[in-house]
């Protein structure tokens, strides 16, 4: 998901989390001393993603994330504020000329302010122009705004957008641009196994008639053949009646103030969108929004409850409390250890505490 103009500060990172579902996260760029602005893009865990920097510009804000995937992916999510600037273009151009020598595809989306729907408009002619110069297509033909303007973009490669469209969901004066690109990823999610044999009334009334009709020792005579025999046997009899099956499946984390509570209101939230997007009405429109904000504001105090709880119960074990504090202020990507655990970090490390320990030991 792609967000322009979110308006968030560095303390807004407290506000990403509640928007993320279970098992995503998110990456974020902010407006420095300025209102306004703001980029955020919130993915599955199961991608394995990056934020890269590709230069400093000041006619626009942009957040750049490369996934791994089976060729190199790169998403570019881009605000442009309406005021009109006249470096857009060349900052754009170098841009992108940057990035289209180093990755096999790339998306550009966001709010680039520009009518591209007006054939007289010059910034519009002058930015398509700029994309069929760079071998680039724009996707979006529909009106992404309440005043009937095409302002918020999806650019690629051709043939690398399937089924877009545009919706209006009632919460903003833009409205949600839809679509999808195919492509094969490189899970980040840990996936376990599980082995299981369904042994019921049946199975074992089965099971107790083949060991009595069996010789399970087979006739050896020292101990150790006897047992070898008796677990072959008794292998092969449960592998008959009750074979062995392998579920795999995906490590999901869920949030666990996520309760019936949040799950009805999201129940209301659907039945009302249902009912505006069959009227059309004004009035059910402001009833969704009601139902949206009502499901927000029942997530953040559900939240709240469960953070409370755990401050509450834990109020003398500090790990646990600057453990929970952590979580939510910084839930950026977790850290991969063994990238630490390199030569001169050890080295490091032991130097520091035989240091600590001389210092000590010293009369």
């Amino acid at each position: 998901m792609f967000l322009v103009e979110t308006w968030l500060k560095e303390e807004g990172a407290a506000t990403l989390i509640e928007a993320c579902p279970p098992n995503y996260k998110f990456y974020q760029s902010i407006r420095d001393n300025k209102r306004g602005g703001g980029i955020a893009v919130i993915f599955s865990d199961k991608l394995s993603c990056n934020e890269i920097n590709l230069g400093t510009f000041t006619s626009f804000e942009y957040l750049a994330i490369k996934v791994k995937t089976d060729h190199s992916l790169l998403l570019i999510t881009l605000y442009r504020p309406p005021k009109s600037s006249p470096t857009f273009l060349s900052d754009f151009s170098t841009l992108v000329s940057a990035v289209l020598t180093n990755y096999d595809r790339i998306i550009i989306t966001g709010d680039f302010n520009i009518h591209v729907n007006k054939s007289g408009d010059s910034n519009g002619k002058d930015l398509l122009n700029t994309l069929d110069g760079f071998g680039l297509h724009q996707y979006v033909t529909e009106a992404t705004h309440q005043l009937g303007n095409t302002l918020d973009l999806v650019i690629s490669q051709p043939a690398n957008i399937n089924n877009i469209s545009v919706s209006d969901i009632a919460i903003s004066d833009h409205y949600c641009v839809l679509f999808e690109f195919p492509f094969t990823i490189h899970s980040n999610r840990e996936t376990g196994a599980t082995h299981k044999r369904c042994i019921n009334e049946s199975a074992q009334q089965k099971i107790t008639e083949l060991i009595s009709s069996r010789d399970l020792l087979n006739g050896h005579k020292s101990l150790d053949e006897m047992v070898a025999g008796f677990n072959s046997n008794l292998k092969e009899i449960l592998d008959e009646v009750a074979p062995l099956k392998t579920k795999r499946s995906s490590r999901v984390k869920t949030s666990p103030w996520i309760n019936e509570s949040v799950r009805e209101k999201k129940r209301q939230c659907r039945a009302a969108e249902r009912a505006w997007r069959k009227s059309k009405l004004e009035v059910n429109r402001i009833i969704l929004k009601e139902h949206i904000i009502t499901y927000n504001n029942t997530i953040r105090t559900e939240r709240k409850n469960y953070l409370s709880k755990i401050i509450t119960d834990h109020h003398n074990n500090t790990r646990v409390l600057f453990s929970t504090i952590e979580k939510v202020l910084n839930p950026g990507p977790v850290c991969d250890m063994l990238s630490l655990a390199t030569t001169p970090k050890c080295e490091e490390f032991a130097e520091f505490f035989t240091n600590k320990i001389l210092a000590h030991s010293r009369p």
